[in-house]
């Protein structure tokens, strides 16, 4: 008996069931004129809303928050009107039928707390910067407005900002022109959006255009970055291309924007031919070489589609508009850098979402129960459903998925769409029941694990398989799925398809000798996890399999057994110049956990010979794990030479810390301030000297914390007073960061606290729930506090059991060392 499985964690005792409102009306027209004041952080609109009813009503609500309501109108008299702070409500002057037209007008003024955010300079030289942020329901907070996704409407925006300012909105630009101490910009939005994606983006920019068919291209980011302006959105007419052809459906809108802004909340938002990027995407030559806009920039491409043109109709779907977004970056870089880059893809995505899984919680993709919409902006919603949509892809076949993706966008072209949508388009494409599929993937939690053992009888020659479901009790019982499995011998290989439908089946299969090794879903086929119990000696040998997915596996593996001989595999993985970075780099990482003498020194070994930056990242990241002055001096050597890659140099300066090294402190001192792309080399050196623990690393990190650093710093520095939390002054930062203005500094001290598992913080957790506007920091609050009682209970136990699994695993590598030695010797 099947029981459906709403996962582990999630909710809260107060949470219930969402559903999307129905209001008596449907807007046509939005058009706003809004006059921006820079210095006061204010707005004044005149918003003009063109109404068509539903049904019969007395009033409408608008959403409008902290808003000073000037007049409401209605077909240009005095309406009469009722504000709460949060809601307008417009009485009607009779009870309208279905399908009467008219329009409200509101004039009102609002100082944004959310939604429109003023960034002004800060040093010389800079300018400020409004943009907008929508994205779940904050641009109630600028606009009055039906804010909520399942209603779609045209618009236009009539911004008037300080001359020397550019604004740019969605659509095309009709007009711009001088207004006495203003320039007027008048955008227009000819197809029907939703609220949330209603944007702008004012200040002073480089700017570059050009053309892809007969769609403009603009892309533009503070002034002074111009030169960067290519290496991070060169490709954007070869992902249109790309996106077009895949999906079969043309780019949906008349030109496409992308904007680099300043202290941007988020990294992407794929605003309506209007994308808003973080600036932290932009980077020079020599980043470069570690650093990609790709990723990003094909993510909030692919959301002109999967999102703009067609939208979710409510938060519960999300995964409609991001897990399609996430898939398709993935696919595009797939085309861009090759299959193994796809699948090193693939395999990062279900490390990010079994991170959230194993540390924070499980539930359906598509779930109503919640209490925020940012909520389900998740791991679940990105990369896991990116996955289920691989693996619908693999059972319908490439063709039969595209299709169904194209029909899907046109049938619900410029509207709104749920999962229920979907799923009956894909069954009228397929010509078969999906239920089952979506059940099992997208409505419960969890996802399947495959235990595998298998065994060779010699006389019979027949390989035995044997295949047991073994996903936990807050996943779905049996998972019906595909499984492809290579089997290599010394003559060759074959590959088996079968479909696992019990709890555990064995499978017999004639072989005229003893395989090799073996590998389930070598090609990524399906979302699962996948543990082969198999020796050292199969694990080396698969390191040669043609298939990454294999090779990785197998890597990992190997990173928990310990010997010589594992070493040197790894080390022979990590040297093979024509192997893929994402291997070599997991090679150097696996060497780095075993921990032992021998690794150390392949290495060591490695960095002398290995050039591409980010495996040499790799190494330098595994180097932390060492505790001796070797380790210490090849890592003094990456950050002393300014040749290195920042990133390179940055996890060298965050390991150097790890190592305890005698030389450690100076050497982050000398390089603390180096310049590097995202003030990546000021970041490892603050987790570096975190790592020490010393009073004198506690005093320079402390530097950092003050509001004058780069946000991202000084958020590292705020988070690395956790391993000082025994000083009251740590405290104190701490508590005094909770109240900053800047959400991510908010978000800093939310994360340390959490390291903590202090629970002298869980009164200032619970004030800064009461008072933050923004519900992602809630519910950050509220698993602190939770995580914090739970440790608080079984705290004792917990610490005293950790003590002891490191105190084994310590004296079981330095037994390895010393074995290691001996043989040697005997040598």
């Amino acid at each position: 008996m099947y029981v459906v499985k709403h996962g582990r964690d999630f909710t809260f005792p107060d949470y219930k069931p969402n559903y999307p409102p129905s209001p008596p009306y449907r807007i046509k027209h939005l058009s706003l004129v809004l006059r921006v004041f820079v210095d006061e952080k204010k707005v004044e609109g005149e918003a003009k809303l063109s109404f068509v009813m539903r049904r019969e009503s007395k009033s409408l609500e608008l959403d409008a928050v902290d808003m000073e309501i000037l007049d409401v109108k209605i077909n240009g008299s005095d309406a009469r009107y009722m504000y709460d702070g949060r809601k307008l409500t417009v009485m009607l002057p009779e009870k309208l039928k279905p399908g009467s037209e008219f329009v409200v007008e509101v004039g009102y003024s609002a100082h944004p707390r959310k939604g429109l955010y003023f960034i002004l300079p800060k040093r010389k030289g800079e300018y400020p910067q409004i943009w907008s942020q929508g994205e779940a329901e904050d641009n109630r907070y600028w606009i009055p407005v039906y804010d909520y996704p399942n209603m779609k409407f045209t618009c236009d925006l009539t911004i008037y900002a300080p001359k020397e300012l550019t604004v740019f909105a969605n659509g095309e630009l009709r007009k711009v022109e001088e207004e006495g101490e203003w320039k007027v910009w008048h955008w227009m939005m000819d197809k029907p959006i939703t609220a949330y994606l209603i944007a702008i983006a004012i200040g002073v920019f480089d700017i570059k255009k050009e053309k892809y068919g007969d769609i403009e291209l603009i892309y533009a980011v503070p002034k002074g970055r111009e030169e960067d302006i290519d290496r991070s959105f060169s490709k954007t007419p070869d992902m249109i291309r790309f996106f077009e052809e895949f999906l079969g459906c043309k780019y949906p809108w008349k030109n496409y924007k992308q904007v680099c802004v300043s202290e941007f909340i988020v990294g992407g938002m794929e605003n309506v031919s209007l994308t808003l990027l973080t600036d932290r995407t932009l980077h020079d030559e020599k980043a470069h070489a570690e650093f990609e806009s790709e990723p990003l920039v094909s993510h909030e491409l692919a959301h002109q589609w999967f999102g703009d043109l067609v939208t979710t109709k409510d938060w519960g779907n999300i995964w409609l508009n991001e897990s399609f977004a996430t898939y398709l970056e993935a696919i595009y870089m797939g085309h861009l850098k090759g299959k193994d880059r796809f699948v090193y893809e693939l395999i990062r995505f279900l490390d990010a979402y079994l991170r959230e899984y194993s540390i924070r919680y499980s539930r359906p993709i598509v779930t109503r129960v919640y209490k925020y919409p940012t909520e389900v902006f998740d791991a679940h919603s990105y990369p896991k459903g990116a996955l289920v949509l691989h693996t619908l892809r693999n059972i319908v076949g490439d063709e039969v998925f595209r299709e169904i993706l194209r029909r899907f966008l046109e049938r619900y072209a410029y509207s709104c769409a749920d999962t229920e949508d979907l799923r009956k388009v894909a069954e009228e494409v397929v010509g078969e029941d999906l239920e089952w599929f979506f059940d099992q993937y997208v409505y419960n939690a969890g996802h399947p694990e495959l235990t595998v053992k298998y065994s060779y009888d010699t006389e019979k020659k027949m390989l035995r398989i044997s295949i047991r479901q073994t996903q936990k009790e807050d996943c779905w019982d049996i998972y019906r799925i595909p499984v492809d499995i290579l089997i290599k011998t010394k003559e060759g290989k074959r590959m088996e398809r079968f479909w696992l439908a019990e709890k555990e089946q064995t499978y017999y299969i004639p072989l005229d000798e003893p395989p090799e090794y073996i590998c389930v879903d070598p090609e990524f086929r399906v979302l699962a996890v996948v543990k082969e119990d198999e020796g050292t000696e199969q694990l080396i040998k698969k390191l040669k399999c043609e298939y990454i997915c294999c090779r990785i596996r197998a890597i990992r593996n190997l990173s928990k057994k310990i010997s010589d001989k594992v070493v040197e595999a790894l080390k022979e993985k990590l040297l093979d110049e024509k192997e893929y970075w994402g291997v070599r780099y997991e090679a150097a990482k696996a060497l780095g956990s075993i921990g032992i003498e021998k690794a150390k020194k392949a290495l060591i070994e490695a960095l002398e010979k290995v050039r591409n930056p980010r495996i040499r990242r790799g190494i330098a990241e595994a180097l932390g794990n060492f505790r001796d002055a070797e380790a210490g001096e090849a890592l003094v050597r990456i950050l002393e030479n300014k040749e290195e890659g920042y990133y390179v140099r940055a996890a060298a300066a965050e390991s150097l810390g790890k190592t305890k090294y005698k030389k450690a402190l100076k050497i982050l001192k000398k390089v603390k301030d180096d310049k590097s792309h995202n003030d990546v080399i000021t970041i490892g050196a603050i987790r570096g000297l975190a790592a020490l623990g010393t009073d004198e690393a506690f005093k320079i990190i402390l530097e950092y914390t003050k509001a004058d650093k780069p946000t991202f710093v000084r958020m590292e520095a705020i988070r690395a007073m956790a391993r000082f939390n025994e000083k009251r002054e740590a405290r104190e930062i701490i508590l005094n960061a909770c109240k900053d203005e800047m959400l991510r500094i908010r978000s800093a001290a939310i994360t340390a606290i959490r390291e903590t598992l202090d629970q002298r913080y869980i009164p200032v957790l619970h004030s800064l729930i009461e008072k933050e506007l923004h519900d992602g920091l809630i519910r950050a609050a509220r698993e602190t506090i939770r995580k914090i009682q739970r440790f608080a209970e079984k705290g004792v136990e917990y610490k005293a059991l950790r003590e002891e699994i490191e105190k084994m695993r310590e004296e079981h590598k330095r037994l390895v060392d010393q074995i290691s030695r001996l043989e040697m010797k005997l040598r």
